[in-house]
């Protein structure tokens, strides 16, 4: 018994541990000509190191993720982290162009609520493009608000169910956070391995969803239903920019095509889900990097 007591302890003292070095904030960024941009950070601190990523515009028409690097000193309380490379982006700006966030504050606790402050704006190669403000809270304490609004709203009787239902925050926010490729849209990634994967598959109820696979003009896969089942796709970038089309085939029993796409690039894996009337097609260039 006594073993069993030690052993449960150090099981739930490691886990808390580990659980204690991943912090993830959402919130927005607010530029100098005060417009604000969904903004989101998710990374690990281990030994004083930051190590993870970000997202911009979530859910939006420029929907970026970004690795980000940092420091934590906790005695000091200084934090800084910045943007390094884009993983993939829906922007047509090409990375040269990007617009980096440099964030440094001497007055931080991490598993604090909040991450407020300026952040300087750096291209690539260090020049300053644009500088604004960070406003993030804790994704458990953005959770907590919603539910609490979200309880508010399905207990009042002034608005009808029919609306409650339509207005689910919790809904809504899955749906934003959720990569959807839609018809004419282009997903750009980064890979610095010339080896990479596509995994394609039905995540949902089979509705019969049947779509056209090319690869720089070549096809892999005709009239292709979904299943359950990952149709694995090796792919290899011959090109500094490699096209990879998606067309929807047909429009399964349940409202649009949709077809869940993972795709693994230098140890990461990114994930999406189309979003497509028959005909239509999604885009995903993939580019070499130098």
């Amino acid at each position: 018994m006594k073993y069993f007591t030690n052993f449960l302890f150090v099981f739930l003292f490691v886990n808390v541990s580990f659980s204690q070095n991943n912090y993830e904030y959402v919130g927005a960024i607010k530029l100098n000509d005060s417009s604000l941009i969904t903004y989101q950070i998710k990374f690990v601190e281990k030994n004083g190191e930051i190590k993870g990523y970000s997202l911009t515009d979530v859910g939006g028409l420029h929907e970026t993720k970004s690795n980000l690097y940092g420091k934590y000193n906790a005695i000091e309380k200084f934090i800084e982290f910045k943007e390094k490379d884009i993983v993939y982006t829906k922007s047509p700006i090409v990375q040269e162009d990007f617009c980096f966030v440099n964030f440094k504050s001497s007055k931080f606790k991490l598993g604090n609520s909040k991450i407020t402050g300026k952040f300087k704006g750096l291209f690539s190669d260090n020049t300053q493009c644009i500088n604004g403000d960070i406003l993030l809270s804790t994704k458990e304490k953005m959770e907590k608000r919603i539910a609490k609004v979200q309880k508010i709203i399905s207990k009042t009787k002034k608005i009808p169910d029919s609306l409650k239902e339509r207005s689910n925050i919790v809904k809504i926010m899955d749906s934003v956070n959720m990569n959807i490729l839609r018809d004419k849209q282009v997903l750009s990634v980064f890979s610095k391995s010339k080896n990479i994967r596509i995994e394609i598959f039905d995540g949902g109820k089979l509705d019969g969803d049947k779509v056209t696979l090319k690869y720089n003009g070549n096809t892999l896969l005709r009239n292709f239903e979904t299943k359950k089942d990952r149709k694995s796709i090796p792919l290899t970038l011959v090109n500094k920019k490699n096209t990879f089309i998606l067309t929807a085939d047909n429009v399964g029993s349940m409202s649009t095509n949709t077809a869940v796409i993972e795709i693994f690039v230098d140890n990461s894996k990114i994930k999406a889900l189309t979003n497509l009337n028959k005909g239509e097609q999604t885009q995903i260039d993939f580019y070499l990097k130098d």
